[in-house]
């Protein structure tokens, strides 16, 4: 168990792609449409706030290191691009329903492999894993046969984010600590 001095001196980090405001709405509007299913009526929703796709995540990480990474975050160079989120699918084990990516772009894949190398310069032991992008809109989702209701949303990208996961009595809190424009 982390003390409060030491979760003081630790930050729970990810790097995400946070929605503009107009996409928030298309995949909140998409989230209560899909909450008809009747594998999802019993689903638990992601608030609005904490709606995004994950591209890293980092977990438990010093001030100093989060300084660094910070730092080395500075020299992406990455062209802004769209995303046609036009997929849906349900992950079994941990029973997340999530909205995804029928075809990644080229600029999503630099963007992720460029934020896995500065990862890897300041976190040691940091693992890059297989990249699936997705939205998690639902936990404690059935496995969906078939969905209906679903409509594409494209999303404009102009930047990444670097994300606190906070944890609160009442649920997961996402605070933006710093964001990057994306070329």
């Amino acid at each position: 168990m982390v003390s409060d001095s030491q979760s003081a001196k630790h930050k729970r980090i990810f790097l995400a792609l946070w929605p503009d405001e107009l996409t928030r709405q298309q995949l909140l509007e998409a989230q209560k449409k899909l909450k008809r299913e009747t594998a999802l009526q019993s689903a638990r929703a992601v608030i609005s706030e904490n709606l995004h796709m994950t591209l890293h995540f980092i977990g438990s990480i010093s001030m100093k290191t989060l300084q660094a990474l910070e730092t080395s975050l500075d020299s992406v160079q990455c062209k802004a691009f769209d995303l046609n989120v036009d997929s849906a699918g349900c992950f079994p084990k941990p029973k997340v329903f999530w909205l995804g990516l029928k075809c990644i772009p080229p600029e999503l894949e630099a963007l992720e492999q460029q934020t896995a190398f500065c990862i890897q310069q300041c976190v040691k032991d940091y693992q890059v894993r297989p990249y699936r992008p997705h939205i998690t809109l639902f936990r404690k989702a059935k496995v969906l046969q078939e969905l209906e209701g679903f409509t594409e949303i494209n999303w404009q990208v102009k930047s990444f984010a670097l994300v606190e996961s906070k944890n609160h009595p009442e649920g997961v809190q996402y605070l933006v600590l710093k964001e990057w424009l994306l070329l």
